[in-house]
């Protein structure tokens, strides 16, 4: 083959190789040369800016390039496909069309008409008055600069005053409440760019602080006093003071913090009033502050009582010293019997009221006390105190037997238990009585009926510890032994003994339970001895 048939023969291989899309250098593809962007994103004044036109197909290097309109100011199109710069502003829609090509020998193109939509930043402004008052009607919209409509807005930190809230449009609105104080928060706006533009910006709704205590509780002399000065709005915490007017004696504050002034005023024979200023300071920056003044403050007098109609007991033998006690008036006061008797040896302090002595009968008087203070008022009440006799320590056997004096109530307790005449080792109280006269007898236990779960029983017994027949009325011809008052529904036991004269007999009492432990209390109520 000549050399003038290869070179004829190359050229036809290199035109059929061109005529595939087989040749060419870079990114390219095979198939039609097509772009794939439609859109490209929105831009910001001022704000940096990077997008990439795409493309597929075509062979070899792809090169884009504006071929109607323009970019806008401060943004380029690379032969690579992209648009970068930082818009220089105005605001501006931008219409142009990017044609792109290939690289092949006979090159394909593709136009794609696009829109770049330059924005200003977007910003909330708000430059209605910012201030309201508990109670008032709120309405003021918030504005928007820069951006693409329409805007949405929300609350993206902090919170509104208490009875405001911030719409969707932008919109705060509402009836500042009772509670509302001075808030600091974030509102927010996003609009409907591509991609969405956001702007938070800081804003402060203040509520005008006010006083609100006009006139404090009333006090009473001598008796514990709280209350507290109120306000409303402003930004906590707050700060109180008194700038003017005194305390009544006794009482303290405002505390700085919480506005409460505490304590027991001094007691008074007549109301005293006082008139305060108050004064309470904002943590805002400037501060806020309020004054009230002649806030009004009475101290009554407590009214005068004897608050002890019941003094304690007392018992024989032992000495008594107890207080008769007084609320209200005004010290000092002045005690006296005005009616009735204190039991035998007692006597009262006249400067004190405390009763003291070491009484001698069993006994319960009900007297009238009559205290004076120094203003002078004056009460009267009935009082009264019982003496009861010496309780009966243990006492198991005939021979260490409690010698009771007589007729009347004896407290006293018992432990393990058992039925007289049984196997059982019982806790076994014993009693003596002496009549001097014919007598018919009562003995009663009271446990179960003033809640003591004592099942007691008792007999009746001679010197020798044989048991009585003289029990029971009518006939008193019946064993002295009893359980249950009322079998199944009451525990405590009772008897009837029937003496013919001058005699001693001894009262034996146990528990049928089985389980005093810990003792168990009872009463032993004895009557008509002779």
């Amino acid at each position: 083959m000549s050399s003038l048939t290869r070179a004829i023969g190359g050229l036809l291989v290199a035109a059929l190789i061109a005529s595939c899309g087989g040749g060419g250098s870079g990114g390219g593809g095979t198939g039609p040369l097509n772009i794939t962007s439609t859109t490209v994103n929105d831009g910001v004044v001022g704000v940096a800016y990077n997008d990439t036109i795409d493309a597929t197909g075509g062979t070899g290097t792809r090169t884009f390039s504006v071929t109607a309109g323009a970019l806008p100011a401060g943004l380029t199109l690379s032969a690579a496909g992209a648009i970068t710069g930082t818009p220089a502003g105005p605001a501006v829609t931008a219409n142009f069309s990017v044609t792109v090509t290939d690289s092949a020998n006979q090159p394909q193109t593709d136009t794609q008409a696009l829109t770049i939509d330059i924005v200003e930043p977007l910003a909330v402004t708000f430059t209605a008055v910012t201030t309201t008052s508990v109670g008032a009607a709120y309405s003021q919209s918030l504005g928007v600069s820069g951006g693409t409509a329409p805007y949405t807005f929300s609350v993206s930190a902090g919170s509104l005053p208490d009875g405001l809230a911030l719409s969707a449009g932008g919109a705060i609105t509402g009836t500042t409440a009772a509670s509302a104080t001075t808030q600091t928060f974030n509102a927010r706006v996003t609009d409907s760019s591509a991609p969405a533009l956001i702007a938070d910006t800081k804003l402060i709704i203040v509520v005008t602080l006010e006083i609100t205590t006009t006139a404090l509780p009333d006090a009473s002399g001598g008796e514990a006093y709280s209350a507290s000065l109120e306000a409303q709005g402003g930004r906590l915490p707050l700060d109180w003071s008194l700038i003017a007017g005194a305390l009544p004696a006794g009482l303290v504050g405002p505390d700085p913090a919480t506005g409460e002034i505490s304590g027991t005023p001094d007691p008074v024979c007549a109301a005293a009033a006082t008139a305060l200023t108050a004064q309470v300071i904002d943590s805002d920056s400037p501060a806020q502050s309020d004054t009230q003044a002649a806030i009004a403050l009475t101290v009554n007098p407590a009214p005068l009582d004897i608050t002890s109609p019941t003094m304690p007991n007392g018992t024989v033998g032992m000495a008594y010293n107890a207080a008769v006690q007084v609320s209200g008036g005004m010290p000092p006061y002045n005690f006296a019997i005005t009616n009735g008797t204190l039991p035998s040896q007692l006597t009262i302090n006249a400067a004190t009221g405390q009763i003291t002595g070491t009484p001698d009968t069993i006994e319960t008087q009900t007297f009238d006390v009559t205290v004076t203070d120094a203003c002078p008022d004056s009460v009267t009440e009935p009082v009264s105190i019982t003496i009861n006799a010496v309780p009966p320590g243990r006492n198991d056997s005939i021979a260490d037997a409690t010698v009771l004096p007589g007729n009347g109530t004896y407290s006293a307790s018992i432990s393990p238990s058992g039925h007289p005449n049984t196997v059982f080792d019982p806790d076994e109280d014993y009693y003596e009585i002496t009549t001097t006269a014919a007598s018919t007898v009562t003995v009663d236990i009271n446990a179960d009926v003033n809640g003591s779960p004592l099942d007691s029983v008792i007999e009746i017994v001679g010197a020798n510890g044989v048991q009585l027949s003289t029990c029971v009325s009518p006939a008193f011809t019946s064993p002295c032994e009893h359980d249950d008052e009322t079998l199944g529904v009451d525990l405590d036991s009772f008897l009837e003994i029937q003496v013919g004269g001058a005699t001693t007999f001894y009262i034996h009492v146990v528990d049928f339970g089985s389980n005093a432990r810990p003792d168990k209390l009872y009463d032993l109520v004895i009557s008509g001895v002779n």
